[in-house]
């Protein structure tokens, strides 16, 4: 069997497939397995869920895209830690880079806009390279979390020009369930996570449909934003020459895609721009499947597998 697991901020999903066929399809709340204190303990449970789906077999390939893997040390601790507990072919990457095996592509920048937001990519010797992904309080621009923190950036903005709460800072005051634009800041903070945070997003996009022109300049700021993490890659030697856009926000909001594309397409109008509408989990099965075949999976990094590193592996075996 080969597993796909995509870990965002929010949820995981694991996608199992045998044969072709779809053996379980399930999604639960990454702070069911996840409490980011002890990562030994973190990746014991990924893999208590992955047998409780699979009814206790290890599968042949897991392929893991994971939020919170932002550099190769990261995703490769994660890969040993999943290897020393299961005999299966494993690899581990970003979550973003599930993104382009899902579209089709090989090379290319991916970006994530959910919960949070990263641009990734590899350069020329394969090494990840990053863009934003700072969270919620320093970045994360044009995510769930960065849009609300910027929507109550720019109803304070207002408030201090002297001028009326409109649609935006009304919905949001009453879905925080304040009446005091003073303690907006105080309540966001008391939210305690970005997915908490980020869950008051779709009220920007909500107003931005009544006509709050704040609201809308707020999506086409963080749709800039998206585009000038993508360019940053771009500038520092970014392979392909596409860019593949995922996650819960960009592919349900199309003014934050229309935002990001329109501005994305002025900085850089050599690199195509495709919306991934499916489950970027799928791209962690297309990826299995490579790796069964013994097909080049490009500029990853090599799986672990019995433990060690294939490449490992195969120097032994000769």
């Amino acid at each position: 069997m080969h597993i796909g697991v995509d870990v965002g901020g929010t949820k995981t999903h694991l996608l199992g497939v045998a044969d072709g066929i779809v053996r379980f399809d399930v999604t639960l709340a990454t702070s069911a397995w996840r409490a980011r204190i002890d990562a030994d303990a973190d990746a014991a449970a990924l893999v208590a869920e992955i047998l409780r789906q699979t009814a206790g077999a290890a599968p042949a390939i897991l392929v893991v895209g994971s939020h919170g893997c932002d550099s190769d040390a990261e995703c490769m601790a994660l890969q040993q830690r999943l290897a020393a507990i299961l005999p299966s072919v494993i690899l581990v990457l970003n979550d973003s880079e599930l993104l382009l095996p899902a579209a089709g592509r090989q090379d290319g920048i991916c970006v994530i806009s959910g919960t949070g937001s990263i641009a990734v990519s590899r350069d020329k010797a394969g090494a990840m390279m990053t863009s934003g992904g700072w969270g919620w309080f320093l970045g994360d621009e044009g995510s769930a979390s960065g849009i609300v923190r910027d929507a109550a950036r720019a109803i304070r903005g207002s408030l201090d020009r002297g001028e009326a709460l409109d649609r935006l800072g009304q919905s949001l005051l009453a879905a925080i369930g304040i009446s005091n634009p003073a303690e907006i800041s105080h309540s966001l903070v008391e939210e305690g996570s970005a997915a908490r945070i980020g869950r008051f997003s779709p009220l920007v996009f909500d107003a931005a449909d009544a006509g709050s022109a704040i609201a809308q300049t707020v999506i086409d700021e963080s749709g800039r934003a998206l585009a000038e993490t993508v360019l940053r890659l771009i500038e520092r030697g970014a392979q392909g020459n596409i860019v593949v856009a995922g996650g819960g926000v960009i592919t349900r909001q199309p003014r934050l895609m229309r935002a990001f594309s329109t501005t994305l397409s002025s900085m850089a109008p050599g690199w195509g721009i495709v919306l991934l509408r499916e489950p970027p989990v799928t791209g962690a099965i297309v990826l299995a499947g490579r790796i069964a075949r013994g097909e080049a999976i490009g500029r990853l990094p090599q799986p672990h597998a019995d433990g060690k590193p294939q490449k490992e592996r195969q120097r032994r075996a000769i």
